[in-house]
């Protein structure tokens, strides 16, 4: 009888031992890391565009107040060679789950058309058995970096990834969730004016720059006096126009390093700030990958492994800078890292054991008539210049001079928008999120207004999800619809409609149940 329940004893302890090692079992991922440089095209042409110009170059922009393409910040092609300020590259982090590979590639780039996803994802798909919507490519945002040549572009993407693959090995994970004073890193750049609208600013002209906020006053001056109407009869007196909107004051870092060594194998940071503090336009075409570069090459020479990341929510938001230049984008990018050394001692290191990597389907509605053709987008900015001609409200001249921006950019929506998307009139577009134990990254499509991003996470903030945007093909820019109702840029060249912000919401929140539920 001893012997039997020895027996028994010693069975369960080994079923408890092969249950316990199987719930420990120790995860594997992978980074990989490519030189973009090489893909550069730094030769500057003419455009064709810009041969036929004549005196009346930029006349509508100028009329029309599109701060961001007015002559001597619009570099449509100069015919010279771009200086390469810093280098480009592409980041990879691989793995696998039970569904198979997945992967997140991060990019020194502006943004990317549905024809690019489709071309860096295709060997990833056909070379590597990646299903498509298990691929998420994240652009930074960099509004500096150049041309690139298709079939480098789409070699140094796949080498990326090989190498990411090739690199897995169990892993360990941790995190930082910084809150930083927010708005001395940040503004809000969009301002109110009772009585007209909002609206944008794109930089700092007619500023005065404090500590953590921008004067605009002279801005919404220029920008009120454009609308017709004298500024010093209208505006209040003495009334200051502040960069005072609500902003990201998260930093948030994922760490992930190798169990059996305790190298630092890769990092994720999220910060929500467009990258554009040497944006081509103002910095003469100098190539660079602003200051999520710069933070990149700090962290990674300061803590070792390859360093990703990823743009926040912050379709409103941009850096609170000095000066547009390579040397304060190295400042800011230094800042930013130095901020995530500094804590990088306090954090809690725990062997992976739960990698999952979850999608959540989002279809949002497309407003209409955004696929005119070059005639009938000529056509319509003739009427609008007449009714702008003729108004004499500042508030309607205003609500004309937005109906223009949205005109101005339809050419690029056709970029933006697959051709099954117009034949059913809304947008197929994925949510995407990767769980590494309980820390979670989610990507969603589009430049979407800080307060969606906070609205996205909310049920679940305590856990501190890393959200990150404009994931994949770009599709404008998404308000609020209470700022979408006070117009400016961004709602002006937004293709979804209003009510999209709470089909994205409520998107998020069935991902996070997915995820957290259990």
């Amino acid at each position: 009888m001893n012997y039997i329940k020895l027996v028994v004893v010693l069975t369960l302890s080994v079923i408890l031992g092969c249950t316990e090692q199987k719930r420990e079992e120790v995860l594997e991922i992978g980074f990989g890391k490519a030189d973009l440089t090489r893909a550069g095209i730094f030769e500057d042409p003419v455009s064709d565009n810009q041969k036929t110009l004549n005196e009346d170059n930029f006349r509508r922009e100028e009329k029309f107040a599109i701060s961001d393409r007015v002559e001597g910040r619009w570099r449509p092609g100069s015919g010279g060679i771009r200086k390469l300020a810093d280098s480009i590259f592409v980041t990879a982090m691989y793995g696998e789950d039970q569904e198979g590979p997945w992967t997140i590639v991060a990019l020194d780039q502006v943004t990317l058309d549905f024809k690019e996803v489709d071309m860096l994802s295709y060997p990833l798909i056909n070379e590597l058995g990646f299903a498509k919507d298990r691929i998420v490519i994240l652009p930074s945002h960099s509004h500096a970096t150049p041309p690139l040549d298709t079939v480098i572009y789409q070699k140094a993407v796949l080498e990326a990834v090989k190498q990411a693959r090739a690199s897995m090995t169990e892993a360990e994970v941790a995190s930082l969730n910084l809150q930083l004073d927010g708005k001395k890193y940040l503004i809000n750049r969009r301002v109110h004016v009772d009585g007209i609208g909002s609206r944008t600013v794109m930089f700092n002209d007619g500023c005065i720059i404090h500590d953590d906020y921008l004067d605009a006053t002279g801005h919404i001056h220029d920008w009120v006096d454009n609308l017709g109407v004298d500024p010093e009869i209208y505006l209040e007196k003495d009334r200051k126009y502040i960069t005072d909107g609500e902003v990201d004051s998260k930093l948030q870092t994922l760490f992930i390093r190798s169990k059996k060594t305790g190298e630092m194998m890769g990092s994720f940071t999220r910060f929500a700030a467009h990258a554009v503090i040497v944006s081509s336009k103002v910095v003469n075409g100098d190539v660079s990958a602003d200051f999520p570069g710069h933070m990149k090459r700090r962290l990674e020479k300061q803590l070792g492994g390859i360093a990703m990341f990823g743009q926040g929510p912050s379709g409103d938001l941009r850096p609170l800078n000095m000066e547009y230049s390579h040397a304060l984008a190295k400042e800011y990018g230094y800042r930013l890292a130095d901020k995530i050394i500094q804590d990088y001692s306090t954090m809690n290191w725990q062997p992976l054991t739960r990698l999952e990597f979850v999608t959540e389907p989002v279809e949002i509605p497309l407003i209409d008539n955004i696929f005119l053709s070059g005639d009938e987008v000529e056509a319509e900015m003739i009427k609008v210049e007449k009714l702008f001609n003729k108004e004499t409200n500042p508030e309607e001249r205003r609500k004309l001079q937005n109906k223009f921006w949205g005109l101005y950019r339809i050419p690029e929506v056709h970029s933006m928008v697959r051709p099954e998307w117009k034949q059913q009139g809304q947008l197929g577009l994925h949510l995407y999120a990767l769980r590494l134990n309980d820390h979670l990254l989610l990507a969603t499509q589009g430049e979407i207004f800080n307060k969606i991003g906070k609205q996205m996470v909310e049920p679940y903030k305590e856990y501190n999800p890393v959200l990150v945007a404009i994931a994949n093909e770009y599709v404008s820019y998404l308000p609020t619809d209470e700022e979408r109702l006070k117009g400016g840029y961004e709602s002006s060249v937004s293709i979804m409609t209003p009510g999209s912000p709470d089909i994205l919401i409520k998107s998020a929140h069935r991902l996070l149940d997915r995820i957290y539920s259990e």
